[in-house]
């Protein structure tokens, strides 16, 4: 198994799920799940902003308000383990700066979501072994009107999209024009081969 962790940060409570014509900020998670939740449609790049700010967006071109990403998720609550998942699909195309010739590369980035939401470790222990999961602690539940338990749904999609967007973007094939010019390696010098001397001296003795 596996476990991520997020923070939150103070948010309104969100809408009921049957109203949500935007993908909400906010969720209560465990009230979604039970009276099931999904939602497709394209979200801003902007309000992912760890991943908007490795975009790069030249003048002219558009900005993170204006790339999107699509976005599949729904909520639900599997009845015999009584466990909430978290199920989805996101994919957008960034940005970003190509690390051998520093131009304009297009990187898509997808993900696949299949994520438990936990309230405590020890439900760990009625998934499958390589399940992800992610325990919501009180630290990381904001509580609001009504003790409303809500996390920040766009945070946790975010942190499974970023494990798709690479360290070092590059072309599949560029004009490498800012890579250090590599000097030719030297020769390799060849070395005497002992077992080579002894056949010859052997062919010596035989003849």
């Amino acid at each position: 198994m596996s476990a991520n962790n997020f923070s939150s940060n103070q948010g309104s409570p969100a809408s009921a799920p049957s109203s949500a014509s935007q993908l909400p900020s906010r969720i209560e998670p465990f009230k979604w799940a039970e009276q099931g939740f999904s939602w497709s449609g394209q979200v801003p790049l902007s309000r992912f902003r760890r991943i908007a700010s490795e975009a790069t967006v030249p003048a002219g071109q558009p900005n993170t308000d204006e790339i999107l990403v699509q976005v599949d998720c729904r909520l639900y609550m599997d009845d015999y383990q009584r466990v909430a998942w978290l199920d989805g699909t996101l994919a957008a195309t960034v940005p970003m700066t190509c690390q051998r010739c520093l131009e304009l590369v297009e990187v898509p980035v997808a993900t696949q979501v299949h994520l438990a939401l936990l309230t405590d470790e020890k439900q760990a222990a009625r998934l499958d072994e390589d399940a992800d999961f992610v325990v919501l602690s009180e630290e990381q539940v904001v509580h609001g009107v009504d003790d409303a338990q809500t996390i920040d749904l766009i945070e946790l999609l975010e942190d499974e999209l970023l494990l798709s967007v690479p360290i070092s973007p590059r072309h599949e094939a560029c004009e490498n024009k800012h890579q250090p010019v590599v000097e030719d390696e030297p020769e390799l010098i060849k070395r005497d081969n002992p077992f080579e001397a002894l056949a010859s001296l052997k062919g010596k003795l035989d003849s």
